[in-house]
């Protein structure tokens, strides 16, 4: 029993000695695999660790000039789009003056027209009184050469002297004579006044066929309104983005791609308001050409015509019957021209149309204040756009001074950083050391 304890003991024994004489080769294996996986992962010199962080600073470089040339690439589209902005504004400013000069040249035209109108409307009503004097003065005329025929004598005394003729003539020839001294007068005053408002009724029926003209300019004026406000909005989100963009935290990527997109849209945009106007000037041109045609095509108008035909019909009329009354007279002493005949209408009508123009006037200075109101308002637009865009440049120009401030402050970091690395180091090398 002895026997066999002792055996046992001494196997025990005999294991741990094998064991322990075994053990120092697992446990230098063990160390050495660890040593060889320590230094695979970490820098064991100062020369690695210098590498290391000369490796993570040029990488912070490029990663640092990549993000500089794409914030350069977008001051360079903000850059255009301001100068593209500029311009379109300057077109968009032009265009309105001469639209609004159009329109006021317009607006005296509908006014010079209005006048022509009275004046015209005037004429007219003289010219039917006066032929109507001239009908019953003919008939006068008639009667009077019908009576002076029958109380002529029908033999004329010899012995009568030609002094006696010569020195008087009969009453009723002495007033025909009055009558068409009188009415050529009114037919001359009539031709002048024809000649003189002859462009007038022209001008009239111009304006009367240019109706349609007048609106259509009305509605691309409109048109070209409603352009320019959604010019200025355009400009409005162009500058929001800007500020978005600047305070996003969205990835470099997507805020890039973002933004293209915005710059695309308004773009496009700019590039269809831009036809717009390019369209409404085309169509502005064409009511200008026909309004043109309009006012050549007024020199033959039928209703002058005939009036000019009356008037030369009513001119030989005259003529003709004035000729046998100066040649039955020639004999006797010349009769006193009657004074011409003066129409009163023309004197007291001559102020209407200075009434008529005064709602006109009214009518223009409406349209002047609804204009400055909208200058106005799209200056304080402008204003705002403008003050927002120097927002955006001070915040850019802030961000470009501090970058140098960030990257001194940094170096003294990254030297901090490098000796607490080699401390590391160093004590993770005692205390393999002392595992040795």
């Amino acid at each position: 029993m002895i026997e066999a304890a002792m055996y046992v003991a001494l196997g025990f024994c005999t294991a741990g000695l094998i064991g322990l004489a075994i053990l120092p080769a697992f446990y230098r294996r063990a160390a050495r695999l660890t040593e060889e996986a320590l230094r695979a992962v970490n820098p064991t010199s100062y020369a690695e660790v210098r590498a290391a962080q000369d490796q993570e600073r040029a990488r912070h470089a490029v990663e640092l000039r990549r993000v500089e040339k794409r914030l350069d690439n977008e001051r360079e589209k903000a850059a255009k789009f301001q100068l593209e902005t500029t311009r379109m504004r300057a077109e968009v400013e032009a265009l309105t003056k001469s639209h609004k000069e159009t329109i006021s040249g317009l607006e005296a035209k509908v006014a010079a027209q209005a006048s022509d109108q009275h004046a015209v409307d005037m004429l007219s009503s003289e010219v039917t009184s006066l032929k109507k004097k001239l009908s019953e003065a003919e008939r006068a005329l008639a009667e009077s050469w019908t009576k002076g025929h029958e109380d002529t004598p029908a033999e004329a005394k010899p012995e009568e002297p030609a002094e006696d003729d010569s020195g008087w003539l009969p009453a009723s020839g002495t007033m025909a004579l009055a009558t068409i001294t009188g009415l050529e007068a009114e037919v001359a005053t009539l031709k002048a006044k024809l000649a003189r408002y002859e462009p007038t009724v022209a001008g009239q029926m111009d304006a009367a066929r240019s109706e349609t003209a007048k609106t259509r300019l009305a509605e691309l004026e409109a048109q070209l309104v409603d352009t320019e406000s959604n010019y200025v909005s355009a400009q409005a989100e162009v500058t929001r983005l800007s500020l978005m963009l600047d305070a996003a935290r969205l990835p470099e990527n997507e805020r890039q791609k973002h933004l293209d997109a915005e710059l695309e849209k308004l773009s496009g945009e700019a590039a269809r308001y831009q036809a717009d106007a390019a369209e409404k000037d085309r169509a502005l041109q064409r009511i200008t050409a026909q309004m043109a045609k309009l006012q050549k095509d007024l020199s033959s108008v039928p209703a002058l015509v005939d009036l000019r035909r009356d008037f030369r019909a009513l001119a030989e009329k005259l003529t003709g019957q004035a000729s046998p009354a100066v040649n039955a007279s020639a004999a006797g002493a010349p009769a006193k021209p009657a004074p011409p005949f003066v129409p009163v209408s023309l004197q007291t009508k001559d102020s209407p149309p200075e009434d008529r123009n005064r709602p006109e006037a009214s009518s223009k200075e409406n349209l002047q204040a609804d204009a400055d109101q909208g200058t106005t308002q799209a200056q304080s637009r402008s204003g705002d756009i403008a003050n927002a865009a120097e927002a955006l440049v001070s915040r850019i120009v802030a961000s470009s001074r501090n970058k140098p401030k960030s990257e001194a402050e940094t170096t003294p970091a990254s030297t901090g950083a490098a000796q607490d690395s080699d401390r590391k180091t160093k004590a993770t090398k005692q205390k393999k050391k002392d595992v040795a």
